[in-house]
């Protein structure tokens, strides 16, 4: 979901709160989703904002003395409401529970034995849960949070002790700044002190949002202060006027009220009194600014939800012309705050809609299947891909609705032109079959591990492509065309270095090939074994192999998720998306040179329902919702196509985007850009592999010093001790040279890196990594 750029500038706790989120993402091919996110700060240096913290966080809960009105209390009350076990604490069940734990270090808990009797029953979460640490396993303490350039704000601070303690005493301050007005400079202890100037456009703001609590905390002398400077400054006395007089001036953002406005815009969800008082204070003149009015925001949803379910009945002429109107008058909404407070969905789903109009005013042409197919790569796709953003941006049922209306009267249509211009030249030009693509794109050297993520579809690759060129890798892309029927049995050997030991015999139920060798189905076993013969190494989701050979690996849930969301599948896309980064990112940490992604078909998409196309059952040996295999010589009236592995075969397709099936919003099997079409990602981490040879002989430890023993074809190497097989700056110990009988010792000198798991690398005299071994530092029990 994109955000509007007026609100892109968030504050520090807003971005603590989004890293807090992220920790509990999973990937459900590797692991099952964490029921907890256990944050230990053995310093407590976060406690000050925990308060605040929880208005942006209320699946967030506190180890501390039993205050449930405050989600805080002992490790068997936290137990408890984990457990879901207390039905009077309220947990959003789509929100996974996070539990701070102050004065508590993660050492602590992992010290089973040797745990606080206080803590124990908490110590059994880890294992069910997560832990939102470092990359090094250590607590996120402030200075890391602000200095670190992976999963921190990548600031520039000082790290004397006078800065540090001054970060510290200006948190609360400090948290409610925003990101950007602290970056490109070096920060020092006075920009720190200077936080604590009286900021009193944030004392307003705290006082309209719970003036009665905020009154009672502050003593005599700062409330008279506070009403002075609020008579002189913004005209405005807090005790005679009261919090509705100051809601409707603030609305208004008249004079010096214009500063208390912007900062409220900057984090208003820290600031949740306000947005009801705005609510109540709105003044009956016809010329106030309607941007600071919650109601007005929520009467324009509301009329833009009726205008979009009006489309149903209209022309797509028609209703690009009413998109385009409706874009400009909701529109600008996207830069109102209530956007910042993700209460304008209708809004940012038109930015997308309106995409849409401009995409799909003409029909994807093209005069052969591979000018098409380079229509469809130069822009067509973005035509796709608006589609599900514009989804993505709503939640609500009727928001759901009111998209999938509009998207029927722009998207479908467009669609259905595409998928029958491309199947009426395939009719003339059928695609190439299995040994009308070479293997060149999908084959990789020593070093390379091709990455298979099923259901990619290629304006969803785009969204990797862009994610990986962000975290600084060289990305190419090359495109080819799927097996027939687009179906995984048929289509995944299609674009495995295995290919050609695979034929097709008949297509039977499951269009399964076989082994070209023997003639036995191509089960996932068999696969396999016929990945090592070609020399792949196959790595199961949580395996990192052995970079200096050759790999195959799997990941990814999409088509897993689009046959059990359908059209819901929009919003779980991005999340897919980074799965896949994250899990590309630990190959290259592991010393992978390339990734190759490979997919095996896409996917029809359309939320308001694929149409249905009648093929007799009798007629077939089996129909799924966009294929089917033809029954002896029956004929159908609906097209063909060759089998991919036995092109003697023909398979029958459901014309245009139909299905052979009621109820499809999600399908695939048939031919149409969006499912044939696929993508191959060439990712690259920029180091050649080194031609030196070098092999670990042995690895051992005394107490946090471990000796190495290694056998090489060449001197001037050494070695080192790193996290990550790729980055030096993850070393926990300094590099070493080997000596003339290639040995050498490493002093890990941190003893909380004690359990954790390292790598010992070998390094060429370019510093490139020739061999590594994985260990544990200080050795295994």
């Amino acid at each position: 979901m994109s955000i509007a750029p007026a609100y892109q500038n968030i504050t520090v706790i807003e971005s603590l709160a989004h890293s807090l989120e992220s920790a509990a993402r999973y990937n459900p091919n590797d692991v099952v989703k964490p029921n907890v996110v256990l944050w230990t700060d053995s310093d407590a240096q976060w406690q000050p904002i925990i308060p605040q913290l929880r208005k942006l966080l209320p699946q967030l809960l506190t180890f501390s003395e039993y205050q449930p009105e405050h989600k805080t209390g002992p490790a068997i009350w936290l137990r408890s409401v984990i457990d879901r076990a207390l039905p009077d604490v309220e947990l959003d069940n789509e929100l996974t529970p996070i539990i701070y734990l102050p004065k508590v270090s993660r050492q602590i808990l992992r010290a089973v034995q040797d745990c606080p009797d206080e803590l124990k029953p908490l110590v059994e979460l880890q294992f069910r849960g997560v832990c939102w640490t470092q990359k090094n396993g250590k607590d996120w303490t402030l200075e890391a949070f602000l200095v670190s350039l992976e999963g921190g704000l990548g600031l520039d601070v000082a790290h004397d002790a006078t800065t540090r303690k001054a970060m510290l005493g200006a948190l609360s301050e400090l948290a409610t700044t925003s990101v950007e007005s602290l970056k490109g400079k070096h920060l020092e202890a006075e920009d720190f002190d200077k936080l604590f100037s009286q900021d009193q456009d944030k004392d307003v703001l705290h006082w309209l949002s719970d003036s009665a609590a905020v009154r009672s905390s502050w003593d005599k002398g700062r409330w008279n202060a506070f009403k002075t400077r609020c008579k002189k400054d913004l005209h405005f006395d807090p005790e005679t006027d009261g919090a509705l007089v100051g809601a409707e001036m603030l609305g208004k953002r008249e004079d010096a009220w214009r500063s208390v406005w912007d900062r409220f815009t900057e984090a208003p969800a820290l600031y949740e009194g306000v947005t009801d008082l705005l609510r109540q204070a709105k003044p009956n003149d016809l010329f106030v600014e309607p941007s600071s009015w919650p109601q007005v925001n929520e009467k324009s949803e509301s009329n833009l939800r009726k205008s979009l379910l009006e489309l149903e009945n209209s022309t797509p002429a028609k209703a690009r012309e009413r998109i385009i109107e409706l874009e400009k008058e909701h529109g600008p909404r996207r830069n109102w705050v209530w956007s910042k407070l993700e209460q304008t969905p209708l809004a940012l789903a038109l930015s997308h809609l309106s995409s849409l109009v401009a995409d799909t005013t003409s029909n994807l042409g093209g005069t052969s299947t591979a000018e098409m197919a380079n229509l469809y790569v130069d822009s067509a796709w973005k035509v796709d891909a608006a589609a599900l953003f514009a989804m993505s941006s709503v939640r609500s049922t009727a928001d759901v609705q009111a998209v999938s209306k509009a998207l029927n009267a722009i998207y479908r249509p467009w669609l259905e032109a595409a998928a029958e211009h491309l199947q009426s030249l395939a009719e003339k030009e059928p695609l190439p079959g299995h040994d009308g693509q070479g293997l060149e794109d999908i084959q990789v050297e020593t070093g390379g591990l091709i990455l298979f993520a099923d259901g990619l579809r290629f304006d969803v690759s785009r969204r990797l492509m862009v994610g990986m060129s962000k975290k600084g890798r060289t990305v190419t892309l090359t495109t080819r065309w799927a097996g027939l029927p687009t179906v995984t049995a048929t289509a995944k050997s299609a674009v495995s270095p295995i290919s050609k030991k695979v034929k097709g015999l008949a297509p039977g139920e499951t269009f399964q090939p076989v082994t070209a060798n023997g003639g036995q189905p191509l089960t996932t076993d068999r696969f396999r074994k016929l990945l090592s013969s070609e020399g792949y190494q196959y790595l199961s989701v949580n395996d990192t192999g052995d970079p200096l050979g050759r790999g195959w690996t799997e990941d990814g849930e999409l088509d897993k998720l689009g046959h059990s969301l359908q059209g819901k599948l929009a919003s779980r896309v991005e999340e897919q998306v980074d799965l896949l980064i994250e899990r590309i990112e630990s190959l290259f940490d592991a010393g992978w040179h390339e990734i190759r992604v490979v997919t095996d078909h896409g996917w029809l998409w359309l939320p308001s329902g694929l149409p249905r196309v009648d093929l007799p059952k009798f007629l077939t040996k089996t129909r799924w919702s966009r294929c089917a295999a033809i029954d002896g010589e029956s004929s159908v009236t609906v097209p063909t196509v060759r089998w991919h592995w036995n092109a003697h075969e023909r398979i029958a397709i459901a014309p245009g985007i139909s299905c052979f099936s009621e109820g499809n919003q999600y399908a695939h099997g048939g031919l149409s850009l969006q499912e044939s079409l696929i993508p191959v990602i060439r990712i690259t981490a920029g180091n050649a592999v080194a031609v030196t040879t070098a092999s670990i002989t042995d690895v051992s430890w005394a107490g946090l010093r471990c000796r190495v023993r290694v056998s090489a074809d060449k001197s001037g190497l050494s070695v080192d001790l790193r996290e990550k097989v790729n980055d030096p700056n993850s070393s926990v110990s300094n590099k070493r040279p080997l000596d003339d009988k290639g040995t050498a010792s490493l002093l890990v000198a941190n003893d909380e890196f004690e359990g954790t798991q390292a790598a010992v690398v070998i390094l060429d005299a370019d510093g490139q990594v020739i061999a590594r071994q994985s260990t544990i530092i200080g050795g295994i029990d």
